[in-house]
């Protein structure tokens, strides 16, 4: 095997060690809600105090996230994914065995520091390996592991909590990290690195800010005054942090990439959607327990569902998002998510678990075809040297969108059911109208994301059309594939002969040819393969070249010959032909030429050809590139 294939199935199996890290680190954020009950009954303690192992966990994993960008270019990749695997291991094992409250919050906290490190570790890496014409997939792929994780902890671990105990919720995570520290160990490798520095200060005020969001959301309908407090502080923290990055060297954000009109929308859509989906998975199991009267499990089964169609269509998001990018995916996903959240706050109050489900159904469906694609139109603008300080962004807003979102919601969702209660309604429909309310306010802020994402959609939409048609102006000889590629090469007119393509393929000593009409459009593609293949249809004894030469050998070789040079040589040529545009990059023929495993391809411009492009041609480039970058090293 060539050591560009070693190195592609290395890079699948990294990806796949970091996708299963970035699962584990999805599953841990609703590993303990299920089990909050039992644990308050074992400790005595209050929701408010339980809640923190939910609150605590998502702050301290937010923090990590944040610093990503400057542990991702200072450590190497192999000792930040040990570390995440160690400290995973290491809460994992203590919350099995924690004899109380405050071990098991520590617990918590270690365990969130692990799963700060695994998802940014997971996007980071697919940019930097994943080929550019397929980040939409490869990133889809990891939304996919993030979605699922914490779509089946409820289910896990509601089944666990019932057969063994609330201790038997970090049983999977502990498993699942022992196996990955062995995975580890071959599939893992370093990446570039740099010498850039911490900024203690900005991460003191981030977990300030965070601390003070979520306590005073929290706080907010049963201690306005102390709300209101703890809100001014987090106002202050955050413009002061937001001051602090701009004017610092080695910001602990670089939030360089919010001032491109490119990048910034995208922030917002992911984080619209976010706060969305992630309250939605909070107070559907509150409306499917209390209103409905289900059994936690039952809940979790019935949750299952949508958010398995929600990692379907993420995969399906991110592989439309490669073939035709933003526009109608994004705008359509928004609109999809907005009439199944209105459709929830028009069934809820039927206390229906068919309609509830089905409408939850369109909502996760939408949300699938948001995230990816959304993180991928952003991060595919950026230069690579802010590709961390993208992804660092987009994984902040998200861990923020998951601390503000079930708060804001929840206390929506308590008040509207108090005023409902205070009416005279039961308990199950008071319930159910806190959710309607609840339902309401997050397709408003749909209606809100599918403003953004057809605005944002159609500007990148006439950004791609106005490159290609520069790119198409360009004179061929100034572009990379011009300087590369071969400005003389043989073609053949459609109507030529078979027997003129068999003699003029031996006399230029070529393997294969395009046919091109008399105003250069490329018609096909003539190969010995093809000859080879007609022969063999013909007469199914020839079923290889040295079939082919023992024939050759026989006398009756003419008459067999004869039907096939009858022909034209587009009758017996492959038809689909793949060209590269002139202004294409060496990255996009590159992956063309392997994908298809073609030796050779047209490049054309206007839909003309205008010369050939080989492995050859392009393996040569990448040598001189090479060679002449270690001669400029050595001499500087």
């Amino acid at each position: 095997m060539s050591r560009i294939g070693k190195r592609h199935h290395g890079d699948v199996a990294l990806l796949v060690v970091l996708y299963a890290g970035a699962f584990v680190g999805g599953f841990n954020e609703n590993l303990a809600n299920m089990a909050l009950p039992p644990i308050m009954d074992q400790f005595g303690i209050s929701s408010v105090v339980a809640q923190w192992l939910v609150t605590g966990y998502m702050i301290v994993a937010t923090v990590v996230v944040m610093t990503m960008a400057f542990l991702y270019q200072r450590i190497s990749l192999r000792i930040l994914y040990f570390c995440a695997v160690g400290l995973t291991l290491v809460g994992s094992g203590a919350g099995l065995l924690a004899p109380n409250f405050a071990l098991l919050l520590v617990a918590r906290l270690v365990q969130a520091v692990g799963s700060g490190i695994f998802i940014p570790l997971m996007f980071n890496t697919v940019l930097r390996v994943a080929p550019k014409n397929r980040i939409g997939t490869f990133m889809s792929i990891g939304s996919c592991m993030i979605t699922f994780g914490p779509a089946l902890a409820p289910v896990a671990t509601g089944g666990l909590v019932s057969s063994v105990g609330w201790h038997g919720i970090f049983i999977i995570p502990l498993v699942t990290m022992v196996v990955l520290l062995f995975a580890g160990i071959p599939f893992t490798r370093d990446m570039d690195t740099s010498d850039v520095r911490l900024d203690v200060v900005s991460v003191g005020l981030s977990t300030v800010f965070l601390f003070t969001l979520s306590f005073g959301l929290a706080q907010l309908l049963s201690n306005p005054v102390q709300a209101a407090i703890m809100l001014a502080v987090c106002v202050v923290s955050a413009v002061v942090f937001v001051i602090r990055q701009l004017r610092s060297d080695n910001p602990l954000i670089n939030l360089a990439p919010m001032l491109r009109i490119e990048f910034w929308p995208t922030i917002v859509l992911v984080t619209l959607a976010m706060m969305c989906s992630f309250s939605l998975s909070v107070l559907l199991p509150l409306y499917l327990e209390s209103a409905l009267g289900m059994e936690a499990f039952m809940a979790g089964m019935i949750m299952l569902v949508p958010v398995l169609a929600n990692a379907g269509t993420t995969l399906v998001g991110g592989r439309i998002m490669d073939r035709s990018g933003e526009w109608p995916l994004i705008p359509m996903g928004f609109a999809m998510a907005t009439v199944g959240l209105f459709l929830l706050a028009a069934w809820a109050p039927a206390l229906s678990a068919i309609a509830v489900f089905f409408a939850a159904l369109v909502a996760y469906s939408g949300f699938g075809l948001i995230f990816s694609p959304a993180q991928t139109s952003g991060l595919r603008t950026l230069p690579p040297h802010m590709n961390p300080h993208g992804v660092a962004l987009n994984s902040t807003f998200i861990q923020v969108a998951a601390c503000i979102g079930p708060a804001l919601y929840t206390g929506i969702m308590q008040s509207a059911q108090a005023g409902s209660m205070a009416s005279g309604a039961t308990s199950a429909l008071a319930l159910a109208n806190g959710f309607r309310m609840a339902m309401v306010v997050a397709a408003s802020m749909g209606v809100v994301g599918i403003g953004v994402a057809t605005a944002h959609s159609l500007a990148a939409k006439r950004r791609q059309t106005a490159q290609a048609r520069d790119q198409q102006a360009k004179p061929a000889a100034e572009t990379l594939l011009g300087s590369i590629m071969d400005w003389d090469y043989y073609a053949l007119a459609p109507e030529a002969s078979t027997l003129e393509a068999m003699r003029t393929l031996s006399e230029r000593h070529v393997s294969g040819m395009p046919l091109v009409d008399k105003h250069g459009h490329v018609r096909g593609f003539v190969s010995d393969g093809d000859i080879m293949r007609y022969l063999a249809d013909a007469h199914p004894a020839i079923t290889s070249a040295y079939s082919l030469v023992e024939l050759a050998n026989r006398d009756t070789i003419d008459e067999r010959l004869h039907n096939l040079v009858s022909h034209s040589v587009e009758e017996i040529a492959t038809k689909q032909v793949v060209c590269l545009p002139v202004g294409a990059s060496l990255e996009e023929a590159f992956n063309t030429l392997a994908d298809h495993k073609l030796k050779k391809v047209p490049v054309v411009q206007d839909g003309r050809i205008v010369g050939m492009l080989s492995r050859s041609n392009v393996i040569r480039h990448l040598m001189e590139s090479l060679v002449a970058a270690e001669t400029h090293a050595m001499r500087h």
